[in-house]
């Protein structure tokens, strides 16, 4: 009976010391701190690594401040300019300032341009909603603050016309050497996709826009060459013969 007791008991587990004995050395509590410092060290550069590379993305690098533009075009820090792709403006015909015949007008807001000195790109911020903005193009406006004819500053073909919420009416010319200017702020538009157009022909008149609501009545004017906005005055006739 005492025999039979004896083989329904469980029969104890004897846990291997082979564990115990490397724990016992004098190596292994000095190892497994190193191995362990190893692995945070590595994870915590990698994560500064990260870190580091989304800030840098995201901050403008001139003044700290996140630029976005809600027209899609690139911020200051990224190829405005676009020289690869820009023609020398001597090799395209010279672009007449968009304003109509005996208009007297001023050009209240230039490009953005990163060459430019710091006070010079400070007034070619646009503020709205609290952030800044680049400015695409430059804005003319009648000195009697009325509204006048825009014209076609190039011949070409009539690719967009449309009525945005932001930037209001809107009209794009393509031309030669993939460059296409557009027309922005309109109150009224008198033509439509398709149309052939020449230089000096009425496209519509200025207006407002959400956009640069401060800016009152005026045209928002911009050149864009292979998709990239580049300042329009460097294909613009001389300023001394835009009013004539």
């Amino acid at each position: 009976m005492e025999n039979e007791k004896n083989q329904n008991q469980p029969i104890p587990f004897k846990k291997s010391s082979s564990w115990k004995k490397m724990m016992g050395k004098k190596w292994a509590f000095p190892a497994i701190y190193i191995g362990t410092a190893a692995i945070i060290l590595a994870f915590v550069m990698w994560y500064q690594g990260n870190v580091i590379s989304t800030v840098s993305e995201l901050t403008n690098p001139q003044d700290g401040v996140v630029v976005t533009n809600p027209e899609g075009n690139p911020t200051p820090g990224t190829d405005t300019q676009g020289d690869d792709a820009v023609p020398v403006a001597g090799s395209v015909e010279p672009l007449a300032w968009p304003v109509g015949a005996g208009v007297q007008y001023d050009q209240v807001m230039s490009f953005f341009d990163e060459k430019a000195t710091a006070e010079e790109q400070q007034k070619a911020l646009i503020k709205y909603n609290n952030s800044y903005f680049p400015h695409t193009g430059i804005d003319l406006k009648a000195v009697d603050g009325k509204s006048f004819d825009v014209v076609a500053a190039l011949a070409g073909k009539v690719t967009k016309v449309e009525n945005d919420p932001l930037v209001g009416r809107v009209v794009e010319v393509e031309h030669a050497d993939k460059m296409v200017s557009v027309y922005q702020s309109l109150e009224n538009i008198i033509v439509k996709p398709g149309d052939e157009v020449t230089q000096g022909q009425v496209l519509g008149s200025a207006g407002r826009s959400e956009y640069e609501k401060d800016a009152g009545v005026h045209l928002h004017f911009e050149v864009r060459v292979d998709g990239k906005a580049v300042n329009p005055e460097q294909y613009l006739l001389q300023p001394e013969a835009k009013n004539q």
